[in-house]
């Protein structure tokens, strides 16, 4: 559907700009912006390199264990049914550096890989464990302290001031991520209650032995 909006805009567009006569500055702001799509992709595409490059580096210099190490005293409060050495707690670790860096095309890949170790302990492969559901609300708030990506952008498009933006995004990812994290709890706390009061609402059958004769 989209992509359908997308073509009718494009092809009214050019119908109107032929319609009016304007259709040689339409094609030439057309190639104009292409041009600068493409430098500024260029730019961009350098700058995930190297952070991407980096933590490739450090997954295979085998820094994880030392990451997890450093997040240890979160992941016991966030994760107390892991293994204190499990290797998803490298994982991760380094998804969630990806996160505090804002390289959110690097955390993708890295997002996934923690979630393929997470599931190889969730006891119910079909359904989200408890751990999955935390790891989400951890990510998902997108908590970020260096927000590298949106500066890179803003610096390639012409920002005298490209990090500026660093202590509000702080503010509001680390907000985001707190509610999240709530709110799991929340949830999480209401479904046990749910629970105990569906177990103690069940009626109780008395077993019977059979009478001897």
């Amino acid at each position: 559907m989209l992509n359908k909006i997308w073509f009718a805009l494009f092809f009214l567009g050019f119908m109107l700009a032929g319609a009016t006569g304007r259709i040689e500055k339409t094609t030439a702001a057309l190639f104009t912006s292409m041009e600068a799509t493409v430098k500024f992709a260029l730019g961009l595409i350098g700058f995930l390199a190297f952070w991407s490059g980096i933590l490739r580096i450090a997954e295979e210099a085998k820094i994880l264990p030392n990451l997890a190490r450093l997040f240890n005293p979160l992941f016991r409060r966030l994760f107390p049914n892991l293994p204190p050495n499990a290797p998803v707690l490298g994982a991760i670790s380094l998804s969630l550096s990806a996160n505090l860096l804002g390289l959110s095309n690097a955390s993708t890949p890295l997002g996934l890989k923690a979630m393929e170790e997470l599931n190889k302990f969730n006891p119910v492969p079909d359904e989200v464990s408890d751990e999955i559901a935390t790891y989400l609300a951890l990510v998902m708030g997108g908590i970020c302290i260096l927000p590298s990506t949106i500066i890179a952008v803003r610096a390639q498009a012409g920002s005298h001031a490209p990090g500026i933006i660093i202590i509000p995004i702080l503010l509001a990812t680390v907000s985001g991520t707190v509610a999240a994290l709530l709110a799991h709890k929340g949830f999480k706390t209401i479904d046990r209650l749910r629970s105990r009061t569906q177990q103690k609402n069940r009626p109780t059958q008395l077993k019977r032995s059979p009478s001897r004769q």
